[in-house]
């Protein structure tokens, strides 16, 4: 049997890592630490594997390449987006699609709360200055008594709830999925989308990048928001119309953004976002700390060996079991 993880760049796992001896007790594991230069590249890379280990979101598992890859079983995704692969035609071709629910939630949400602060009292701001000679301060508003809005109350928002709520916030959210019993238990209030932008001073993002979320803040949506409001994403740049955002920026329409994630990543030398004074941006570091790395490494390795025991675990698209 072949596991191949294609694409450990930036990389998570070493050639004497533990969870990779771990899978290698079940077959062989091949494991390339480059960036695929294309999609052929990935193919050729993955031929013949029964599972793959998708590490990183540029490699895209679509219809073409899956049918490329005949004799593949089972991708088993490194966190929980799943907006690379083609749940549909993995399903079709009777592929399990794993990921890694809830392993990063703690360090995702302490990052927004970072990000938030970071964004809202001008700190990287005040750091350039200062290393820069220049002795100036930036007033920024307390945080204390202001509304917080969660869009998306998965693991990673409630997560985030628990924690502006210690900063002594409002926290109010809105959900594809309105769940009143479990907004209660995080002393949440449920609002419309549209009122949830309208009130909050910070909204904070916490969705998967499915279809319907895809563009969900929009230059419509920046406008409702408040002059003084910061927008945080630490979930996918595609939940962002980037170019509207610009746009709400330069005009200050808000207050600022504060970004770990982009509509392309890495995010290009040319992006205007670098030079926006009330922009933070970070690398997609949100979930990289010791303990979420370590989670993160394990999981998929523990879900390919359920699924090869016959016990498949953590699975995006179901049906394909009664399928298979």
């Amino acid at each position: 049997m072949r596991i191949v993880i294609p694409d450990n760049y930036p990389p998570v796992y070493h050639e004497d890592s533990p969870d990779l001896a771990l899978l290698r007790t079940y077959g062989t594991v091949d494991l390339y630490s480059t960036r695929p230069g294309s999609p052929a590249e990935l193919i050729t890379r993955a031929a013949g594997a029964t599972a793959i280990i998708n590490v990183r979101s540029y490699c895209v598992f679509d219809a073409a390449t899956l049918e490329a890859l005949p004799g593949l079983r089972m991708i088993s995704i490194l966190g929980t987006g799943t907006d690379n692969v083609d749940l549909a035609a993995a399903t079709e071709r009777g592929i399990v699609v794993t990921n890694t629910p809830a392993v990063s939630a703690v360090s995702v949400a302490e990052a927004t709360i970072g990000l938030m602060l970071a964004i809202s009292r001008r700190i990287p701001l005040l750091d350039r200055h200062l290393r820069a000679g220049l002795w100036q301060h930036e007033v920024g508003p307390e945080l204390r008594g202001k509304t917080l809005g969660i869009i998306g109350l998965g693991a990673i928002g409630s997560e985030v709830a628990g924690l502006g709520r210690g900063l002594g916030m409002q926290v109010i959210g809105w959900s594809f999925h309105r769940d009143e019993e479990r907004a209660a238990r995080l002393g949440v209030s449920l609002v419309e989308f549209d009122e949830l932008l309208r009130t909050a001073d910070v909204i904070s993002l916490h969705l998967r990048a499915s279809p319907r979320a895809v563009g969900i803040i929009g230059r419509r949506e920046l406008a409702l928001m408040k002059p003084t409001a910061y927008l945080i994403n630490t979930a996918r740049g595609a939940l962002v119309d980037e170019a509207a955002l610009i746009e709400a920026l330069r005009e200050r329409r808000i207050a600022g953004a504060a970004l770990d994630v982009f509509a392309a990543e890495p995010l290009p030398a040319d992006s205007p976002l670098l030079s926006l004074d009330n922009v933070v941006i970070t690398p997609h570091a949100a979930a990289v700390t010791h303990e979420a790395q370590a989670r993160l490494a394990r999981l998929p390795v523990e879900n390919i060996i359920a699924f090869l025991e016959g016990r498949p675990q953590n699975v995006v698209n179901p049906e394909v079991l009664a399928k298979r």
